[in-house]
């Protein structure tokens, strides 16, 4: 068990940030804009999420390896998780995780037996924000906080593009020296001016900028044993036009629903007539 864990741990020591971003969005909301906040501060890393909060089963999956509350939810693979063990990736970074959701307050510590799977009730260690799952990171004595901390500051609001529920994180550190800094990254889908066309709106504090959409699905995908059932997949193209609507030709990221990296690729749009006769050009 413990062997098959370490196997598909992530190598680089930010990606579990990424993977907590999947989980944010994979989770369920109601009454509110789906809402992520990321705070570092003194060797902690805390993430606040106003998802309805923890059931049984989440805390379950949680605790195991090789198992998700969202692996073969239907055929769509619209949701992100699909290995059970995504939340593990923390403990690359850190030594002790509390988590804090509706009814349920308790710990992971790395040092004890099983400590990554077993959890050991206990008061969440910070002031709790009504209405959010919370988990705060005690990171681990021998890891350097600074890439982590430039993670953060680096992460692109292009990412909420491809996300099925948040709509805006904000982030802030405080670092030695009293200095600090605070950011937010905010989607807001625009209404359609044309039958079939999406647009959307990207905030990155108080810079905005917007991208056309287009989408595609694809059907009967061949077996996968991580997917259980799941047979379709989507494909978002998103191309970014200024205020004008004219489109701004840079190379873009490839992005699955997280980004991978730059490929270099740049797009060149022709109008017709409707959103639907664009001619999409690598160039």
């Amino acid at each position: 068990m413990v062997a098959r864990l370490s196997e598909q741990l992530y190598q680089k020591s930010t990606h579990f940030l990424l993977e907590l971003i999947q989980n944010a969005d994979d989770n369920t909301y109601e009454n509110v804009e789906p809402t992520l906040n990321i705070s570092y501060s003194r060797r902690t890393l805390r993430l606040d999420c106003n998802e309805i909060g923890f059931g049984r089963k989440n805390v379950e999956a949680i605790c195991k390896i090789g198992r998700s509350t969202k692996a073969g939810l239907g055929t769509s693979t619209r949701y992100i998780g699909e290995k059970g063990i995504g939340f593990k990736s923390v403990f690359k970074v850190s030594d002790v995780v509390w988590i804090s959701s509706r009814y349920y307050s308790f710990k992971f510590d790395k040092k004890e037996t099983l400590g990554m799977i077993a959890p050991i009730w206990e008061k969440f260690p910070k002031t709790l924000l009504p209405g959010y799952t919370s988990i705060l990171l005690q990171l681990a004595g021998d890891y350097n906080p600074a890439e982590l901390v430039a993670e953060i500051k680096s992460l692109d609001p292009r990412l909420l593009i491809f996300l099925r529920n948040l709509r805006q994180i904000n982030v802030k550190s405080s670092e030695t020296g009293g200095r600090g800094w605070k950011g937010t990254l905010s989607r807001c889908d625009v209404s359609p001016q044309q039958v079939g066309e999406k647009s959307i709106k990207l905030w990155h504090n108080l810079k905005s900028f917007s991208l056309k959409v287009t989408s595609s699905s694809v059907r009967g995908l061949p077996p996968e044993s991580k997917r259980p059932g799941c047979t379709e997949s989507e494909i978002l193209l998103a191309f970014p036009i200024t205020n004008s609507r004219e489109p701004l030709i840079t190379s873009q990221k490839v992005y699955a629903f997280l980004p991978i990296r730059d490929y270099g690729f740049k797009v060149r749009l022709t109008h017709i007539s409707t959103f639907h006769e664009f001619l999409f050009n690598v160039v």
